[in-house]
């Protein structure tokens, strides 16, 4: 994961969404287009490491229910 989408997952949960975005933006310098790009990558990153601690047996089961 790049330092910047640590930063910006690093983030706290607000119940503001609109808060949450602001700070997503601000930590990007304004630019909203690498806010998004920034967060997309951590979410993928997210997503590999969390596939990865799941066993091929449990995705079977879970997928045929």
């Amino acid at each position: 994961m790049s330092r910047l989408s640590e930063r910006i997952t690093d983030l706290p949960l607000e119940s503001d969404l609109d808060a949450a975005i602001e700070e997503a933006i601000r930590t990007c310098g304004g630019d909203a287009r690498m806010a998004v790009g920034a967060l997309i990558l951590g979410q993928r990153s997210l997503q590999e490491a969390y596939a990865q601690r799941i066993s091929a047996g449990y995705v079977r089961r879970e997928l045929h229910k």
